[in-house]
């Protein structure tokens, strides 16, 4: 199992473990995410979805909104 693999099972498993309301509001970020980059195809969501995490994890609050 490459790395790659290996982190996107990890979040699987993650998911997996949320309370229901949690699993739901998480299915509803992805679609409006997934839509974000159908309508951005040359990479801008990609972008703002990168530097959003790159803050996230320096406020140390990867994870928690």
């Amino acid at each position: 199992m490459t790395y790659d693999e290996q982190t996107l099972l990890m979040f699987k498993g993650l998911i997996a473990e949320l309370p229901e309301e949690s699993r739901k509001s998480y299915e509803q970020c992805i679609k409006v995410v997934r839509q974000l980059l159908t309508d951005y195809p040359n990479g801008e969501a990609l972008i703002a979805i990168g530097i959003i995490g790159a803050e996230q994890q320096m406020q140390g609050r990867w994870g928690q909104g």
